[in-house]
C-alpha cells in the first residue's frame, strides 16, 4: 500500500484532521514539511479540508531566506495561501537570557497559533515523524523527565496535531522520491554540538546495532505511555479535586490527604498541584517532585522551596503552590491617642471607644479599665524576645511559643500586631489578651474592637 493510502487510513483512524477543518500546516521547507503539505493537499479533496501554510524564518543562518522562497513558490505551485514572518530569534533569546533552541519553539509556537487564530483555523498541523519521537523520547530520558514526559509527542494536542507520528523519516524520504518532490535541508541538523543532533547521529545508530527497528520500539513504547497517561490523569484529576483547592492566588493540597495516596499518585498529584498555578510545567524535573515530596513528609512543620516558575511551601498540614513566594510585610507601628477608629491593614480598622461598663469581649474584642490604663497606647508589629501573659496563665509566655501552640504559618507570624503599653504586651491582636489591666467591678472600659472595613 502506498504512504499516501496508509496516511489516509492513519487519518480516519486518529480522527486528528476531521473531514472540513481549516489546517494551517507549519512548512519550513525541510523533508518531512513538504511531505505533510503534499499529502495533506492530495486529501484537500476528498476531505474537504481548507489548506493553509505558515513559515517562520528564524534569521539563524545565512541560507534562510532561500528556504523562505522555496516555501514560498511551493505553497503557490499547490494554491495554498502562505503566511510568512522573519524574526531575530538570536536576539530574542539574548534579551530572555534563555536557551536558543526554547527561545525558536517558543517563538515558533506563537507565531503558528496567532496565525491560526488570524486565519480561522481550527487546527496547527506539525511535521514531526516517528523519528523525531524517538529522539524526543532519549532526550527526555537523559534530561530526567519522569513517565509523563517519556509519553512523549502526542498526534493530538488541543489545537496542535502531528499526523506524521505513525511513519519513519525513511518512508517519508521514499515518498518525495518517488513523487519527484524537492526540499531543503537544514544543515543545522548535522551540527553535533545539539544533543538532539548527536542522538539522531551517534545514539540512536548505536543503540540500532542492538536492535535494528529500535526507532519504531521506541515510538511504541510512547503510544503505550499515553495510554498509561490517560488513564493517571482522570485519576489525578479525581482526586485533586479531593485534596486541592485554589484559595484566592494561591492553590493549596491537604497534606494528610496526600500522604495517604499511594506513592506512584503522589507526584502526579503534586505535579498537578504546579501545573495549576504555572500553567504548564516546562523546566520542571523529577528532582523538583522529589524536593516536593520531602518537604512534605520530612523534617519542620515550615519549610519552603523557590522552583522554576513557582514557589511551595509547608504550612503544616498543607502545602501551598504559588507562581512566586508572598511579598514580605513591612513592620507596623501606630499610636492610639485618643478613642477613634485606626486603620491597621488594608481592609482591617481597630476602633477604640469608651464605655461606661463592659460589653463583653471575644477575639475580635477586648475591654481594659478605663481608669488605670491610658492613652498613649501602641501598635506594632512583633518582635524577636517579645513575651506577654496571656489571659487564663500565670506567668509569661513567649510570643513564639505562643504561635507555635496556635500553629500560625510564617505569614501569618509577619502580619501579627500586639498592642503594648510601656513595653508590656497587653493584646496579640485578634488572638489572646493579656491578664494584666481587666475592668473592676463599676469602673468605666475602654473598649477596642478589630473590624473590616466592609463591615465599617
Amino acid at each position: 500500500m502506498s504512504l499516501q493510502k496508509r496516511f489516509h487510513t492513519s487519518l480516519l483512524k486518529s480522527g486528528c484532521i476531521p473531514s472540513g477543518s481549516r489546517v494551517l500546516v507549519a512548512v519550513s521547507g525541510g523533508l518531512d514539511s513538504v511531505a505533510l503539505l503534499t499529502l495533506l493537499h492530495h486529501l484537500s479533496v476528498p476531505l474537504q479540508l481548507h489548506l493553509e501554510a505558515a513559515h517562520l524564518d528564524h534569521s539563524l543562518r545565512p541560507e534562510s531566506r532561500d528556504d523562505a522562497r522555496f516555501v514560498a513558490e511551493l505553497c503557490a505551485g499547490l494554491g495554498v495561501h502562505l503566511t510568512h514572518e522573519r524574526l531575530d530569534v538570536a536576539e530574542a533569546a539574548r534579551q530572555r537570557k534563555g536557551n536558543l533552541e526554547e527561545t525558536a519553539r517558543d517563538l515558533r509556537r506563537d507565531f503558528l497559533l496567532k496565525t491560526a487564530q488570524v486565519r480561522g483555523c481550527h487546527l496547527v498541523a506539525l511535521g514531526h515523524h516517528a523519528d523525531d519521537q524517538s529522539e524526543t523520547f532519549l532526550l527526555r530520558l537523559l534530561r530526567g523527565s519522569r513517565v509523563t514526559g517519556l509519553a512523549g509527542m502526542r498526534t493530538i494536542n488541543g489545537s496542535i496535531v502531528r499526523p506524521l507520528l505513525p511513519f519513519s523519516r525513511q518512508e517519508l524520504l521514499d515518498y518525495l522520491q518517488s513523487e519527484g518532490l524537492e526540499w531543503r535541508e537544514d544543515l543545522s541538523n548535522l551540527d553535533q554540538r545539539f544533543t538532539r543532533n548527536r542522538i539522531r547521529h551517534q545514539l540512536l545508530p548505536t543503540l540500532a546495532e542492538f536492535n535494528p527497528n529500535i526507532r519504531m520500539q521506541l515510538v511504541g513504547l510512547c503510544e503505550q505511555m499515553q495510554q498509561d497517561e490517560d488513564f493517571w490523569s482522570d485519576l489525578v484529576a479525581r482526586e485533586l479535586s479531593k485534596h486541592g483547592q485554589w484559595l484566592v492566588d494561591e492553590y493549596v493540597l491537604n497534606r494528610n490527604g496526600l500522604l495517604a495516596l499511594p506513592q506512584a499518585l503522589t507526584g502526579r498529584l503534586v505535579r498537578a498541584a504546579l501545573a495549576e498555578v504555572r500553567g504548564d510545567l516546562r523546566g520542571i524535573t523529577a528532582a523538583h517532585t522529589a524536593d516536593i515530596m520531602m518537604l512534605a513528609s520530612e523534617g519542620e512543620p515550615q519549610g519552603a522551596l523557590d522552583l522554576p516558575g513557582a514557589w511551595v511551601a509547608r504550612r503544616y498540614d498543607v502545602l501551598v503552590f504559588r507562581r512566586e513566594a508572598p511579598a514580605t510585610v513591612a513592620p507596623f507601628s501606630c499610636e492610639l491617642t485618643s478613642p477613634g477608629d485606626y486603620c491597621l491593614s488594608e481592609n482591617r480598622i481597630l476602633s477604640v471607644t469608651l464605655e461606661e461598663s463592659p460589653l463583653g469581649e471575644s477575639r475580635s474584642v477586648v475591654e481594659f479599665s478605663a481608669v488605670s490604663l491610658s492613652f498613649p497606647l501602641h501598635v506594632r508589629s512583633c518582635e524577636t524576645g517579645d513575651r506577654f501573659c496571656p489571659s487564663g496563665m500565670k506567668g509569661t509566655k513567649k510570643l513564639q511559643d505562643f504561635f507555635v501552640d496556635l500553629k500560625l504559618t510564617r505569614e501569618e507570624r509577619q502580619n501579627a500586631l500586639v498592642m503594648i503599653k510601656d513595653n508590656e504586651i497587653l493584646w496579640v491582636i485578634g488572638m489572646r489578651r493579656s491578664e494584666e489591666q481587666r475592668p473592676l467591678p463599676g469602673e468605666p472600659v475602654l473598649r477596642l474592637e478589630i473590624k473590616t472595613k466592609i463591615d465599617s
